[in-house]
């Protein structure tokens, strides 16, 4: 018998739905996006509505209001690119929360390799269904796998460009293997 199978049912157990905290949300439509208009309305049709008092969303909320923010913040673009620029958006709002504020002005004092060594943590802390998993290839080089039920890899590589960015550094992420559960990312940067 598999170890995943409740022995009383034979059945895989139900996966409890992915919850996506309302840090998440200000982080990046509060405090980078600031929607207002049809922008705001859209959000609050998608259900995100800033004043509502959850303190987490559903999963589907969050790819909704992403999508949203691609139509309103980055009109025109493909959706790949519009989803990096978003990650990018997404670590500035960050930045000015109180947790993202230490974290800011830590990120040039730990440096590169540092805080990409602490982003397992940090993705925990935004989407704790994902997993990410880190290993150096060479110097200024690193690789990524992602497992992920609903992946975003441009937005995450947007994520990752931005944080290190924090650390002065310059940044380049590729994807370099999507599948339906994860993907994988080269992670390089320059000295600035």
């Amino acid at each position: 018998m598999e170890p995943w199978i409740h022995p009383e049912t034979r059945e895989a157990p139900a996966l409890a739905p992915v919850r996506v905290p309302r840090r998440n949300f200000e982080g990046l439509f509060q405090h980078a996006l600031r929607p207002s208009g049809l922008f705001a309305q859209a959000l609050r049709d998608v259900g995100y509505d800033p004043d509502a008092v959850e303190e987490v969303f559903p999963l589907e909320v969050w790819r909704a209001s992403l999508a949203v923010a691609r139509r309103h913040a980055c009109p025109g673009l493909p959706s790949e690119d519009a989803n990096r620029v978003l990650g990018t958006h997404y670590v500035e709002g960050f930045a000015q929360t109180l947790v993202g504020r230490i974290f800011a002005a830590a990120a040039p004092l730990l440096g590169a390799e540092r805080c990409l060594a602490r982003l397992p943590t940090y993705l925990r802390a935004g989407r704790d269904d994902m997993k990410l998993m880190l290993e150096p290839v060479r110097a200024r080089e690193w690789r990524a796998r992602v497992v992920d039920a609903d992946p975003l890899p441009d937005f995450v590589a947007g994520v990752m460009e931005q944080v290190l960015r924090r650390t002065r550094v310059l940044p380049r992420v590729d994807v370099l293997e999507r599948a339906d559960h994860g993907y994988s990312l080269r992670i390089r940067w320059d000295e600035a």
